[in-house]
């Protein structure tokens, strides 16, 4: 299959699931006061504290002169002033469908930014991101992620974050810790299956070709080559992997520790994907993001609330730890938002460094925050993950579709850097504010 299906920044828009298009002006001067007033004021104000106003100005769409409103923290509540005030140090242009997308989270700030569906007329992404959070909660009701939150295993101990288990445990001391920390690790579990899906994931490496879908490159600079880093839709060209998923009774036991009704997602998203890493520490890649990947969540670019609670079954063909490249999980992230600048880091107690060895199985929920940062070392990486999802997400989404379409480049793997186009929607600081509102109406 070629190519086909290119970059469609409409995929998995809010009326595509039947949501109804607020009126700009009429939700913000009716129906977020009411949702404040009856409760999320308490939900958002404890990490609010000491922030600036933040401004919406919403880009076109008629609607006359209140097109700006600026939120303001107080101590006990958050208010809704129109117009922006001389105060806010951020103000967030945004067209009025796109933001309809965030209200109902079709759209992220990551795929905002990189639809291009925003600019910033004053401020930019770090005074975003200082209210983004209590945004996607006043918007939609998601929790704030708390980085002070504490665990407890399912007696009420305190739960150990780098605890690793075996199929041989209690399943239930398997699933509470997933539902709990948003991860798990299971030392060995696909151990006797590992050389032959090593075997199938070379193959399937072998054969892709790039330009299409089943595969993403960008190039090793100092090999001088292009490579595939990712490839998708495995089980398309797998009767393999397509076993591994539909069949195999190590995958199905560790799927129902989610305790949720989940399909296995063989022709939307990104399908059975595999991250290859065969480079070490300080290799020179090409400009695409996607081959390392920060702090995100995989279902952070819009239609968490549809898809969510999600898994993703890692099975770890190479040892993933120091000397390699490994994945990070921020414990407790799952259905919360946490800022994505200044608080999180790699070295809080609730970032948590995955170590496996060959044949280990890694869960994540899609919604956990998580990293695939550089290598550290000089080895090698290959992890081929098997993902599960709501059966809703085989309504929302058609085949072959992902709301990934957004990406700039989608197809062909060269992604520009999400920071570099964070900085070009902050160039447009001079833009003319005269028409909206200024100062309290």
């Amino acid at each position: 299959m070629t190519a086909t299906i290119g970059r469609d920044t409409n995929v998995g828009e809010f009326e595509s699931w039947g949501f109804p298009a607020w009126s700009f002006d009429d939700f913000h001067r009716r129906e977020l006061p009411r949702r404040l007033a009856e409760g999320v004021n308490e939900q958002v104000t404890w990490d609010l504290v000491d922030a600036p106003p933040f401004a919406v100005a919403c880009s076109g769409g008629g609607g006359g002169g209140g097109r700006a409103y600026t939120y303001v923290a107080g101590e006990d509540a958050v208010t809704i002033e129109p117009g922006v005030r001389d105060d806010a140090t951020g103000v967030l242009e945004i067209g009025e469908r796109a933001w309809q997308d965030y209200v109902h989270e079709f759209r992220n700030p990551s795929s905002l930014v990189l639809a291009e569906a925003i600019r910033f007329a004053r401020g930019g992404m770090r005074e975003w991101d200082r209210w983004a959070p209590a945004m996607r909660c006043m918007y939609s009701g998601r929790e704030i992620y708390d980085p002070n939150m504490t665990f407890e295993d399912r007696h009420g101990d305190p739960l150990d974050l780098h605890q690793t288990f075996t199929l041989d445990d209690d399943h239930e001391d398997l699933s509470h810790f997933l539902r709990t920390a948003g991860y798990l690790v299971v030392r060995g579990a696909m151990a006797p299956r590992r050389d032959e899906i090593a075997a199938e994931i070379e193959r399937l490496q072998a054969e892709a070709i790039e330009g299409t879908i089943f595969s993403w490159w960008t190039d090793h600079l100092d090999a001088g080559h292009r490579f595939p880093y990712r490839l998708l839709f495995m089980s398309e060209n797998s009767e393999l992997i397509r076993s591994l998923m539909d069949d195999d009774p190590t995958v199905e036991q560790l799927v129902a520790l989610a305790k949720r009704d989940l399909v296995p997602l063989h022709d939307r998203g990104q399908g059975a994907v595999s991250v290859l890493k065969p480079f070490g520490r300080g290799a020179n890649l090409g400009p695409s993001i996607a081959a390392n990947l920060g702090w995100h969540a995989d279902c952070n670019l819009g239609g968490c609330g549809i898809m969510c609670p999600s898994i993703n079954i890692g099975i770890h063909v190479d040892a993933a730890g120091p000397d390699s490249s490994q994945l990070w999980a921020l414990a407790g992230s799952h259905g919360r938002v946490p800022h994505l600048s200044g608080k999180r880091t790699f070295e809080q107690t609730t970032a948590v460094p995955l170590d496996t060895e060959p044949g280990d199985i890694t869960i994540h929920y899609s919604c956990v925050t998580h990293a695939g940062p550089p290598p550290t070392g000089t080895n090698a990486r290959r992890t081929l993950y098997l993902p599960f999802y709501g059966p809703e997400t085989l309504t929302l989404l058609g085949r072959f579709q992902s709301f990934e379409q957004v990406l700039p480049g989608y197809g062909t793997g060269d992604t520009p850097d999400y920071f570099e186009m964070a900085k070009d929607a902050e160039q447009h600081n001079t833009s003319d504010l005269s028409n909206v509102p200024l100062g309290t109406a």
